[in-house]
Order: structure tokens, then sequence, then C-alpha cells
């Protein structure tokens, strides 16, 4: 199934679904570092009203993958889940309720330091799957609409960040052509 013709930009109706996401992806990297991840008392709201000022702005990405029958049963050829999944049984009720969605991408247009020739990159900021959803193409389709928009954009390059610790999204990104140039580390003093 070619999933980017289900891709399309978010709505503020989509907040609900794509904060359920963004509470799976902040549980999954609490777990990596409790203290580097843990989230303020405020910082819910303070990812929604981000989201909420990408979908408004003119130079912000937020794309969404909805969820359903469709993408929740649906595997690419030769895909190995990550999790073990029954792919033929139907998918439970709480992924094919309307307004789901499976994914998301919020990213944007950054600027690197005055020094630089290169200035003006987009930036993925999130991308979330649900675990449900996971390995059957709705990743690759939300980063492939990103890499359109910005392209369209006038745009060479592109900047993701990840965690090192995940090895899925280390695989995932290293597969789609991106590369480490920086290391970002930390020490607790």
């Amino acid at each position: 199934m070619d999933h980017r013709a289900l891709i399309r930009p978010a709505t503020p109706a989509d907040l609900p679904s794509l904060l359920d996401r963004w509470r799976e992806l902040m549980r999954y990297h609490q777990g990596l570092d409790p203290e580097l991840y843990a989230l303020t008392h405020s910082g819910e709201r303070t990812y929604r009203a981000f989201v909420r000022r990408m979908i408004d702005n003119h130079d912000g990405l937020v794309l969404v993958a909805p969820g359903g029958p469709d993408t929740a049963t649906h595997a690419e050829p030769g895909a190995t889940p990550l999790f073990r999944l029954d792919l033929d049984a139907p998918p439970p009720d709480r992924l094919s309720r309307p307004g789901h969605l499976a994914g998301y991408l919020v990213g944007g247009l950054g600027q690197r330091a005055p020094m630089f020739r290169v200035r003006a990159v987009g930036m993925i900021h999130d991308l979330a799957v649900h675990p449900d959803h996971r390995r059957r193409g709705i990743g690759r389709a939300l980063v492939d609409a990103a890499l359109d928009h910005f392209r369209q954009r006038g745009l060479d390059h592109i900047q993701v960040d990840w965690d090192p610790q995940n090895p899925a999204a280390t695989a995932f990104w290293t597969t789609l052509g991106f590369a480490p140039r920086l290391t970002e580390a930390y020490r607790k003093l």
C-alpha cells in the first residue's frame, strides 16, 4: 500500500490524537533517560501550543497519517515487525475510530549560524508512529512527504535528531540516508 496518498497536513482537530502519539514517544524516551526526558508540569501544554503554532505557521510543517483498518492491517512486503503482531487480525477498535492517527511528523524551517554557506535547512523535530502501525511504511511516507515539502521550498539539506540509544530510530534514519554530523553529549555534574 502506498501510504503517501494518506499523508495530509494536520489540522487543530488532529491535536488530541497527535498528543496520544507524542505521549507514547515521551514514555519511550523517558525509559532511555528518566531524568533528561522528564517533563515539567506544563510539558504537554507547552508541546500542544508548539504544535498548534507549527500548524498555523507558514514555516511550520505538521503532517499526519490517519489510522484505521487499511493502515493497521497492511504490511510492506518482506517487512519484519519490530513488535509481535498478528497482521491478519482486525485492528482494535481504538485504532479504527475516526480521528485516530497512525503517526505524525513535526518539522519546519531552521536557520544555521551566519558563518555557514548553508543557512536554511529543513528540520524534522518529531516523528512518531503508533506501535501497532510500525513497519508498514507510514514513517517513511511521512518523511518522504516532508522531504518533498522542503524540496518545494528550495531547501537542499535536512536536519533530524534522534537518541542513539534508540536502535530502531538509528536504523530508520540511517536507512533513509541521514548521517550523524554532530554529537550532542551530556554529563551529570
